[in-house]
């Protein structure tokens, strides 16, 4: 139906709802409204200076800024999809508008009306959620293949490179690829948040609550079972009764002290492989209580203004892991045992992520097993980028796989709905020429 706009030409025309024929002017979709010429010009110059007044803003205040403008790679670019994608993204990101409205406006309605955006989910009492994880625990079967398709096609209609969305190719052909360097294979998919500690999301306490996981999780640990795939299923270190949180309130990842209790029970599931050695020169190492603080990384994914006191910083006391020298430990590469990780692995460690260094997974498995332990981690997108990592340094010569008897690969359980399962290269580098 075709909604036509006209003004009334005078008021002597009855019109309106008591007119005779307005019912008749309604269903055709007329519409007659009266407009005077003052308002219409007000309108006009309001819309034009709306569209007009904030690219000719941003140009004058990157030009202050002695700035590259933003809209320059409109003209420095062919106009294909990807192009036109990556100069809308740069306008975006360059924008000084978005910049000082939007951090504002998040604040407001996250105070206000507990609202969040694309990537925190705000709970109650102060809880942040990564938004993939809560969608991976309640939304579709990632088995399902109309749903891994759906989700190989949507990244090539995106103008992306083509994705392989099923997990248990992926895994099945790393383990062959390992067996063959004469290594074991453990798998560590780390629970998400919204799946062991739901309560805040709903207002209650979590104790009360079951634990939530994806419907095709437990049929995926029993195929990879099936498969000969060593499988650590990270909730069986949830302690029975809970007197702290099993993660950080306004973070993505654990808390320390369930951190630790996994890398301890994971420890002993590769001692019990029964492929490690008795080691004579083991590391004494020990372990040293430090205070941490700082406001989580969902806090960050908010985009709050710096100066928001929504969310203060939360404290917590991490255990660093030392040698006897008192020395933070560190990864060895000459280990026997290679842990390869996304951000779960490197909180704690990784100082950059601001909660203390020597303290995360790697450090407290290296202090249960004993033995010095290598590591290769990369934060986010733990489904590809420490495999590839691994084989691009294969490919390179560089034999990370050299004496490794067990390979530890954590990854966010999300991730098996959302990430990239690429099968790749891991070669077997060529063997010594005889003498």
């Amino acid at each position: 139906m075709q909604s036509t706009l006209s003004a009334a030409p005078a008021s002597t025309e009855r019109g309106g709802p008591t007119d005779p024929g307005h019912d008749e002017q309604l269903r055709r979709g007329i519409i007659a409204t009266d407009v005077t010429r003052p308002v219409a010009w007000l309108l006009t110059l309001l819309f034009l200076a709306a569209i007009y007044g904030v690219p000719l803003a941003q140009a004058y205040l990157e030009k202050r800024e002695g700035e590259d403008s933003s809209l320059a790679d409109l003209f420095k670019r062919a106009p294909t999809a990807e192009n036109l994608r990556q100069v809308e993204k740069g306008i975006e990101d360059a924008s000084y508008a978005k910049a000082w409205v939007q951090p504002r406006a998040q604040l407001w309605l996250t105070r206000l009306g507990r609202v969040g955006n694309k990537l925190a989910v705000v709970g109650h009492d102060g809880w942040l959620y990564f938004t993939p994880g809560v969608l991976h625990v309640g939304g579709p079967g990632f088995l399902d293949r109309t749903i891994q398709n759906g989700r190989e096609k949507d990244a090539l209609d995106a103008g992306g490179d083509p994705i392989h969305a099923n997990p248990l190719q992926a895994i099945v052909a790393f383990k062959r690829a390992l067996e063959r360097r004469g290594a074991r294979l453990v798998l560590l998919p780390m629970p998400d948040k919204a799946a062991l500690e739901p309560g805040p999301l709903h207002g209650r306490s979590s104790a009360a609550i079951a634990p939530a996981h994806n419907v095709d999780y437990e049929r995926f640990l029993d195929e990879l079972r099936r498969a000969g795939v060593a499988v650590y299923d990270a909730r069986r270190s949830v302690p029975r009764s809970r007197e702290t949180p099993l993660y950080l309130v306004q973070d993505t990842h654990y808390a320390p002290a369930f951190m630790a209790l996994i890398a301890r029970d994971l420890a002993k599931v590769v001692s019990e492989l029964g492929v490690l050695p008795p080691r004579s020169d083991a590391p004494a190492l020990h372990a040293v209580e430090q205070p941490a603080s700082r406001v989580g990384d969902l806090v960050d994914m908010l985009k709050l203004p710096e100066e928001q006191q929504l969310f203060q910083p939360q404290s917590v006391l991490v255990q660093q892991v030392q040698d006897e020298s008192g020395e933070p430990w560190e990864p060895d590469p000459a280990a026997d045992v290679l842990l390869l990780g996304d951000s779960f692995t490197n909180i704690f460690s990784l100082e950059g992520m601001g909660w203390g260094s020597a303290s995360g997974l790697a450090p407290h498995l290296a202090l249960s097993l004993h033995r010095p332990v290598d590591v290769i981690a990369q934060n986010d997108s733990g489904a590809f980028a420490t495999r590839q990592a691994l084989s691009r340094e294969l490919q390179a010569g560089q034999d990370r796989l050299a004496n490794k008897r067990v390979v530890i690969w954590e990854f966010a359980s999300r991730e098996l709905s959302v990430g990239d399962w690429k099968p790749l290269e891991f070669p077997i580098p060529p063997a010594p020429e005889s003498q």
